[in-house]
Parts: structure tokens; C-alpha cells; sequence
């Protein structure tokens, strides 16, 4: 039923429902009262140690990509007259893609962090 309803939502709605979710389930497996205040507790905790692993997990992939576009604009196909288009377009792919996740970090992160 609960994940049903997750089905419908959408964006931050349907997250802060799998952490509250979550949140009951951890209580009702360690067989302690879910009250609304334990429960807001518990997801609050969740959900700031499911970011911070995924903020660092996106900023890995974001260097990631910026050392692919190193790694592009460097190679010695780039040199090459052949090759340097491809090599270009591959390193402007990489760049957008570590842009893109730099973004999405900026915009999920909490008021005054990075």
C-alpha cells in the first residue's frame, strides 16, 4: 500500500515518504514505538546520512568526468587532424556531464554548503 503511493508521487514528495517509510520500518524491527516525533527523529538522520553519501558519491563522479575530459584533451589523438574533432566532442561530453552533476549537487544541497 505504502509503496503504491510512493508510485504516485514525485521529486522530494515520494523521498520524504521512503525515508519516513524506512523510518517505520527500522522502529517496527527494533520493536520501538513509532511515535510522530521519534519517527520525524529517525528520517531526519536517515536522510542527512543518505545525502552526505550521495553528495560525495556525485562529487567523485563529477571529478571523474573532468579527468575523462583531461584525459580526452590530451591524448594524442587530439593532435591529430583526424581525430581531433572526436576527441573535442568527447572531452566537451565529459565536461557537460561533470557540469551537470555539479549543478545537481549545488541545487540538492542544503542553505549555506556547497
Amino acid at each position: 500500500m505504502a509503496t503504491e503511493r510512493l508510485k504516485t508521487m514525485s521529486g522530494s514528495d515520494s523521498h520524504a515518504a521512503a525515508v519516513q517509510i524506512l523510518a517505520h520500518e527500522i522502529l517496527y524491527e527494533l520493536g520501538m514505538p513509532a511515535s510522530v516525533d521519534v519517527v520525524s527523529k529517525v528520517s531526519k538522520r536517515l536522510d542527512e546520512a543518505v545525502s552526505q553519501i550521495v553528495g560525495r558519491e556525485r562529487e567523485r563522479y563529477a571529478q571523474l568526468c573532468r579527468q575523462r575530459a583531461a584525459l580526452w584533451s590530451n591524448t594524442t589523438m587530439a593532435s591529430m587532424p583526424m581525430g581531433r574533432e572526436e576527441s573535442r566532442a568527447r572531452a566537451n561530453e565529459a565536461n557537460y556531464l561533470a557540469d551537470a552533476i555539479d549543478k545537481r549537487l549545488v541545487s540538492r544541497a542544503a542553505p549555506g554548503v556547497r
